[in-house]
């Protein structure tokens, strides 16, 4: 597996961090050696569509009972207050680089 990963937000739910049309450049060994913790912001597979991404803000959580993200822009973002805890299996990477498009 490529140690890289591009995405390309497409929705409003990580504002002001990150706007539709940016591209986020993802680590996916980020966690390797240690789980996700409170402030990273990373992208998973959508619970709900496991074919889609998102990207969301850990807010807490551990490796065995899984992690509560939320978008920036909470009026804009479907997250764990909606689908429940994220299971670590879920979680893509860790966003290291944006740009704007």
């Amino acid at each position: 597996m490529f140690p890289l990963a591009r995405f390309r937000v497409d929705d409003h739910s990580m504002e002001p961090a990150l706007r539709s049309g940016d591209y986020v450049l993802v680590s996916r060994w980020a966690y390797r050696k240690r789980p996700p913790i409170a402030g990273d912001v990373v992208v998973l597979r959508n619970p709900e569509a496991p074919g889609q991404f998102l990207v969301k803000r850990v807010m807490s959580g551990d490796a065995l009972a899984g992690f509560f993200v939320l978008g920036d822009n909470m009026t804009h973002s479907r997250d764990s207050r909606q689908f429940g805890m994220v299971p670590r299996h879920l979680i893509v990477g860790k966003v290291r680089l944006r740009a704007r498009a």
